[in-house]
């Protein structure tokens, strides 16, 4: 067994579990104190709303899930280069953060966006009307809507992110 490798194996899933069960938490509280707030939907005694938000937190672990990715090609390339003076642990913060801050950003609009479309495209339903009365079947609907916007947009937001990988330049000889 490689020690190098299992110990790079065990930190990146330690971080993976870190990362995710925060940015799930954090989600989860913005959000049950936004509709909360907003709609007066309580959490604890609505199936519906506990369905929507699940759906939320669903999409946003899915749309999160391959933010390593492009940390560690960031990493790997400035590290590499000749006249790296840097330390590692900084940029893999410095990389971390920015990304985090992107893909944050790119996905409560995502979500926000998908959740507006949906309701202006169904006037005849208030959907956090339903939600409150406990309407199960509008709640899966918007959540179906919810996490298939996510699918559809995984490959575009991650196109995204990869913009901001410091790439070396490649001459063009055309």
């Amino acid at each position: 067994m490689e020690s190098e490798i299992f110990t790079y194996a065990l930190v990146e899933l330690l971080f993976s579990i870190v990362l995710g069960v925060t940015l799930l938490y954090f989600t989860f509280k913005l959000l049950n104190r936004f509709f909360t707030k907003k709609f007066g939907l309580k959490l604890y005694n609505n199936l519906s709303f506990s369905i929507v938000i699940s759906s939320i937190l669903l999409s946003v672990a899915y749309l999160i899930s391959d933010i390593k990715s492009p940390i560690l090609n960031s990493l790997k390339i400035v590290s590499s280069q000749a006249n790296y003076q840097g330390l590692i642990i900084f940029d893999g913060f410095k990389y971390t953060f920015l990304f985090l801050f992107i893909i944050i950003i790119a996905i409560s609009i995502i979500i926000f966006i998908s959740v507006k479309l949906f309701t202006l495209m169904t006037k005849d339903i208030d959907e956090f009307a339903e939600i409150k009365k406990d309407n199960r079947s509008i709640a899966l609907l918007l959540a179906v809507i919810i996490f298939s916007v996510s699918i559809m947009v995984k490959e575009s937001l991650y196109f995204l992110i990869e913009t901001f990988v410091p790439y070396p330049e490649v001459i063009n000889i055309l």
